[in-house]
């Protein structure tokens, strides 16, 4: 591909390269956005395909919330402990499950649409200069662009090119992830905690509109000694007596923990989703980190302090939601999973909490923490 010119180049074209791009092309109709990604349109996408209500709401907000069809809204949550006792509720705004290829094109085309330049391209470096940073292309060719974005994803080419570092393992989770057959009656998300070495692991069962389950088990890496097998065994194990687990074929994926995450910006480099370690610790859950970095770092990009304004920007959105989720990360044990599960089944703002906690941008107060207790203990002392 010839050299080309850009006012923001986003390496990497899933949900938070989209979003930025929609995003910087909200702030300036005119301004030259190229979204690179090595992968064609439609690439499969190892992910457990939820968008929750908070990255509907973001998907608004970039103008890309249409197309959802009413067959992948879903509303309703079971969360199973590791005993079997389980809770189940319903957001008042549904999310949706919809297959990564098809959310994917879908937020590319939105981007396009919107005036963002798409080219099929393979990034090897990403040196950076005073003035502009030169994308250098496996294969030939360099890309001149004031602001590079880099959302391509837990092995960002980006991230080390400003010389951050992989997550470790002490910040990595490992998931396995399949298609099974739905159960005529299974409508809501499953989630079911699991106990494993150093904290907890759990498996999953998410329905979508084509008449299958999205299904699978993750597990901090630390817990992981047996590979894939493992993984795969234990949710067998888990879900055998929800749906038929046998012939599920799965693929692996590692996810960057937010606890982890690195620095999100270095001079005229911005980092998003799985490339700046955006994944809930609690829940595994990234599009919604990915959809909303991306539109952060997006409105940044095209200002005059691209770093210094994306960082304050992150900072106010997530820093106590970031708080709250790695130090409830750190107290997620067996008894504290059961103990959540049964102050949920007794107090509603108790599950939904829980839900905005795992799976939005929540964050928890002193009156938080006092309800749960109080919703815990109430039940057990009725107890004869």
């Amino acid at each position: 591909m010839a050299a080309l010119d850009a006012d923001v180049v986003v390496v990497g074209a899933g949900p938070g390269g989209c979003a930025a791009g929609l995003a910087a092309l909200r702030v300036r109709r005119d301004a030259r956005v190229l979204l690179l990604d090595r992968a064609p349109c439609g690439r499969d996408k190892v992910c457990g395909d939820p968008v929750g209500p908070r990255a509907r709401q973001t998907l608004a907000a970039l103008g890309a919330g249409t197309g959802v069809r009413h067959e992948e809204e879903v509303s309703r949550f079971r969360l199973v402990s590791a005993s079997g006792r389980s809770v189940s509720g319903a957001v008042s705004t549904p999310g949706f499950v919809v297959l990564r290829r098809i959310l994917d094109a879908r937020l590319l085309d939105a981007a396009v649409a919107a005036g963002a330049q798409f080219h099929r391209a393979t990034v090897a470096a990403v040196p950076t200069g005073a003035s502009d940073v030169v994308v250098t292309l496996r294969g030939g060719g360099t890309v001149r662009a004031a602001v590079v974005i880099g959302a391509d994803g837990a092995n960002s080419v980006v991230r080390c090119s400003i010389g951050e570092p992989p997550s470790r393992d002490a910040h990595l989770a490992l998931a396995v992830r399949g298609y099974a057959d739905r159960p005529q009656d299974l409508r809501e998300l499953l989630i079911r905690w699991h106990p494993v070495a150093h904290g907890i692991a759990y498996a999953w069962a998410f329905p979508t509109a084509d008449g299958h389950m999205n299904v699978g088990y993750g597990a901090p890496v630390s817990a992981v000694t047996g590979g894939r097998k493992q993984l795969e065994s234990a949710f067998a194990l888990l879900l055998e007596n929800v749906l038929d687990t046998s012939g599920v074929r799965f693929t692996g994926h590692h996810l960057p923990l937010s606890p982890g995450r690195p620095r999100a910006a270095s001079g005229r480099v911005l980092l998003v989703g799985d490339a700046a370690g955006l994944v809930n610790p609690l829940s595994g859950e990234g599009i919604f980190y990915a959809l909303e970095s991306g539109r952060l770092a997006g409105a940044a990009a095209l200002s005059s302090r691209p770093d210094t304004g994306y960082r304050e920007h992150l900072a106010q959105r997530f820093g106590r939601h970031h708080r709250d989720t790695a130090f409830a990360a750190r107290l997620l044990r067996p008894v504290s999973v059961e103990a959540t599960i049964h102050a949920a089944r007794n107090d509603d703002p108790v599950l939904r909490q829980i839900l905005d906690l795992a799976l939005g941008d929540g964050s928890l107060s002193a009156r938080d923490i006092v309800r749960f207790t109080r919703s815990w203990i109430a039940p057990r002392r009725r107890t004869p």
